[in-house]
């Protein structure tokens, strides 16, 4: 019996599940998340006003504390 059921949601409303262990979970998710960051890091960088004149550390955030920040995740 598998520990985590992952569900990757496709085209069509047809969906993969893979049932892992939950260290087969936890090698995937960082894999996964190695992935991105690798990926993001090769994205040639676009010089915009938005990210080029922001001060280091900002990481493209506009601004907005992560508490302040309008959306889902904040309280804006």
């Amino acid at each position: 019996m598998a520990d985590v059921s992952v569900r990757f949601a496709m085209t069509d409303d047809s969906e993969i599940v893979l049932n892992l262990s939950l260290t087969q979970a936890i090698r995937l998710t960082e894999a996964i998340a190695s992935k991105v960051s690798q990926a993001m890091t090769e994205q040639p960088r676009m010089n915009n006003s938005m990210t080029g004149s922001m001060p280091a550390g900002m990481n493209g955030t506009g601004g907005y504390p992560p508490a302040g920040r309008p959306g889902p995740y904040g309280t804006g």
